[in-house]
């Protein structure tokens, strides 16, 4: 009985010794701290690819001031182009050709521009994430193309019109033909409330005005100013492993909700180009034949070399190197405008867009949205037409070699720009880039009225206030040569 107690008690000591061995593997496998081991892989609140695709598209259809996870339930209004007067549910945008209305949908959507043209009858595009827009070709008389749209979270959307002007009953641009209040390159500032109730100011660039000859209703802007915290997400790493000496805590801090319009980007680098080179953007657009993808070539002398050597002139008077590309005030201001005219007069420019994606599962992988803008050697290139858009995706941690971690913290900028050598795989410096119309920024989310200015901004410099318009029916005017800068 004795041998029998003894062989039992040995069995019992052998499996007890057998689950206390398969628990510490299994503590080290699941990250438990009980033998110092801390590791959290990936966020489980990242962004998801439903969230991007989501957020990429209702940044170009609606208000959308706070990114927030928490979107499904919610409802927008929407800000995109002009609500027709004889339908509330529809919004006018207007397009000078119906190239241009097949390249909007097809940037809305975020699909090669091949799959939607001019000649495309019909094109549906459906997202269980989303909703639904169908894209159907117009008749050329009343439009060049209509969108339905199906989204949820929009309810008053039901319908996008691309249309030129001449084919709607009323002005397309400003009202009676009158010169718009703001022009190319102004810059407007606004008081944000951050999250942390701390008040700051961002400036905004007017990339494409509400210009009446093309038939434009509402301006667009772009900010390059730091982001406030409804447009960062943090999430704090830790791998803590005594037994491998690893001790480690890391903060990344991403981009998020900035916002997907390539159309405005574009617009943007060939804005910058054309205050860097006045010159030689007007040269080129005589051989490209197209500027800020739909304007008339008809048109091209209210925006001549004239013009913009004035708008250079006035960015270097109005301090917009200091104020809104964050050249450090260390340099004199004469320094600061040189720096900046440098970047302007260079053959590359890099954003960082749209945000992040990393999503719950994916460990270290982490994806930032990259575009870059330059002029090639084709003709179509010229003026910053050469546009190559990336995905840029890498692990941004080892556990079990920490030297190969990434760190990321986007607030972390130089001279206004993000530069990571570790993660980009080159030390190309980027601006991180919003978009937003005048609807948007004001503080009444309407914008009906394009001869005055945006409710609820504060004027940094404006084109008419320094030059104001020398023709007494209030039309756009053509700067000369002769006319005093």
């Amino acid at each position: 009985m004795k041998r029998n107690f003894y062989f039992l008690l040995m069995a019992a000591l052998v499996c007890c010794l057998s689950l206390s061995v398969t628990s510490c593997k299994s503590d080290d496998d699941n990250n438990s701290d009980d033998e110092g081991v801390v590791f959290t892989d990936g966020p489980q609140d990242g962004q998801n690819e439903a969230a991007m695709k989501f957020w990429s598209i209702m940044s170009e259809l609606a208000d959308v001031d706070e990114y927030t996870n928490d979107y499904k339930d919610k409802t927008f209004e929407p800000t995109i182009g002009i609500e027709d007067p004889n339908n509330p549910q529809a919004r006018i945008v207007y397009t000078n050709n119906a190239e241009t209305a097949a390249m909007r949908f097809a940037n809305l959507v975020n699909i090669d521009q091949a799959e939607v043209t001019e000649e495309t009858t019909v094109k549906e595009w459906n997202d269980p994430d989303v909703g639904t827009l169908t894209y159907t070709k117009g008749d050329g008389t009343t439009s060049w193309a209509t969108v339905e749209v199906n989204i949820k979270q929009v309810p008053k959307l039901e319908k996008i019109i691309y249309r030129a002007p001449e084919q709607g009953d009323e002005n397309g641009g400003v009202k009676g033909g009158k010169a718009a209040y703001y022009r190319f390159g102004d810059v407007v500032s606004r008081v944000v409330k951050d999250k942390d109730g701390k008040s700051f100011d961002e400036y905004w660039i007017c990339v494409r005005p509400a210009f009446d000859p093309e038939g434009k209703g509402d301006s667009h802007w772009v900010s390059i100013s730091p982001l406030p915290k409804a447009n960062l997400y943090t999430w704090e790493y830790k791998n803590v492993n005594k037994k491998k000496k690893i001790n480690v805590t890391r903060t990344y801090v991403l981009p998020t909700g900035l916002g997907d319009s390539e159309e405005h980007m574009q617009n943007f680098a060939e804005m910058l180009y054309a205050i860097g080179n006045p010159p030689a953007w007007y040269h080129n657009v005589q051989e490209i034949k197209k500027y800020f993808h739909d304007f008339h070539l008809k048109n091209l002398d209210y925006h001549n070399d004239n013009f913009w050597n004035r708008v250079r002139v006035e960015w270097y008077d109005h301090d917009i190197a200091w104020k809104v590309f964050g050249i450090s005030e260390n340099y004199s201001k004469k320094e600061a405008a040189e720096r900046l005219f440098d970047i302007l007069e260079s053959n590359s420019l890099y954003f960082l867009y749209k945000g992040y994606s990393w999503p719950a599962g994916s460990g270290a992988n982490l994806t930032l949205y990259q575009a870059h803008y330059s002029s090639g050697f084709n003709v179509s290139e010229k003026n910053h037409h050469k546009a190559e858009i990336k995905k840029i995706k890498k692990a941004v941690y080892d556990k079990n070699n920490p030297a190969n971690d990434i760190e990321i913290d986007v607030t972390k900028l130089e001279g206004g720009q993000y530069t990571n050598r570790n993660f980009f795989g080159d030390s190309d410096k980027h601006y991180i880039l919003r978009v937003a119309t005048g609807a948007q920024l004001s503080s009444t989310k309407k914008y009906p009225d394009n001869t005055k200015a945006i409710p609820g901004v504060t004027e940094v410099y404006r084109y008419y206030a320094v030059y104001p318009n020398p023709n007494k029916d209030g039309k756009p005017e053509i700067v000369g040569d002769d006319d005093d800068d």
